[in-house]
């Protein structure tokens, strides 16, 4: 069984693997000089190469959710459509058995791939990370182990879906459309509270420069007050105009002699590796719960 559902699904891995191989080879030959770059100039721009080359952080998004369409909701609809469950359901393999084999070769050729693919794409955007912010929505699930985690459950997703669905083109849009939903969900609603925010006390303007996940912002004077329309009671207190030289500036220096100050509730950089245990764990978790219902309804579907 084993043997049978590997050659089923050879060639896609081995177009899988093709690919990570020439993604790997690419960010490890560009990695170093990318480091120099930054150490250099501490710039955030990049030119030439490197602007496609950090593209396939976006890329990286997408690979979940098209292992989801492309290897998971075929995995049975295609065998039903083709009547060839017919065949394989009726000899000595059982369906659990049969589901699980071709369930678990596809799940470790996803796993190991999107594994590489994020491993060398993290290393590489090092020296971008350390100057920018890897715990935003963005680049979160560019980088450590979450794309595994969203991999697996994508692929358990689109397999249950077609074992449900029954037809392979209705599964890969209902796979897509569904993964989607629940990253986005999941991103807005869960992870900012998975672990506790930090709040800080910053001066006004100046909480941007933090480095981390803001999740709200508000100012307040030097009694805590909330302050609506800061900008203009400051002026008004200081007599500041538009006309006033460096009207900016004088509204910080002012803000800042009278106390105002911006109160953020964030997740500072060091919060990256602990959302990502937890994120990761929590999408496993997904994953194998609708494996379970998949062995569930396999042993119940007609065939």
């Amino acid at each position: 069984m084993t043997w049978l559902a590997w050659r089923q699904f050879r060639l896609q891995a081995l177009i899988a693997a093709s690919a990570a191989v020439g993604v790997l080879i690419a960010l490890a030959a560009s990695r170093n000089h990318l480091a120099d770059i930054y150490s250099a100039t501490g710039t955030h721009e990049l030119t030439g190469v490197y602007v496609w080359l950090r593209l396939l952080g976006t890329v990286l998004i997408g690979v979940p959710a098209a292992i989801g369409a492309f290897w998971g909701a075929p995995l049975v609809a295609a065998e039903i459509e083709a009547h060839t469950n017919q065949l394989a359901w009726t000899q000595s393999v059982t369906r659990r058995r049969w589901l699980g084999t071709k369930l678990a070769i596809t799940a470790l050729v996803a796993a190991v791939t999107v594994g590489l693919f994020t491993a060398a794409f993290t290393r590489w955007a090092a020296p971008i990370d350390a100057l920018g912010n890897r715990v935003g929505t963005a680049n979160f699930g560019q980088r450590g182990i979450v794309p595994i985690g969203y991999a697996l459950f994508a692929l358990a997703l689109g397999a249950l879906l077609g074992l449900v669905i029954r037809r392979t083109l209705p599964s890969i849009a209902a796979t897509v459309v569904v993964f989607i939903a629940v990253r986005m969900a999941f991103q807005q609603l869960v992870r900012p509270r998975l672990i506790a925010p930090v709040e800080m006390s910053t001066p006004t303007f100046d909480h941007g420069s933090l480095g981390g996940w803001i999740l709200s912002t508000r100012t307040v004077d030097v009694n805590g007050r909330m302050i609506d329309g800061f900008e203009n009671e400051i002026a008004t207190i200081c007599k500041i105009t538009r006309a006033t030289p460096d009207y900016e500036r004088a509204i910080d220096a002012c803000a800042r002699g009278l106390g105002v100050h911006d109160i953020t509730r964030m997740h500072p950089p060091d919060h990256f590796w602990t959302l990502q245990y937890y994120e990761f764990g929590i999408f496993v978790a997904l994953a194998a719960a609708l494996a379970a219902a998949s062995f569930h309804i396999i042993r119940r579907s007609p065939a």
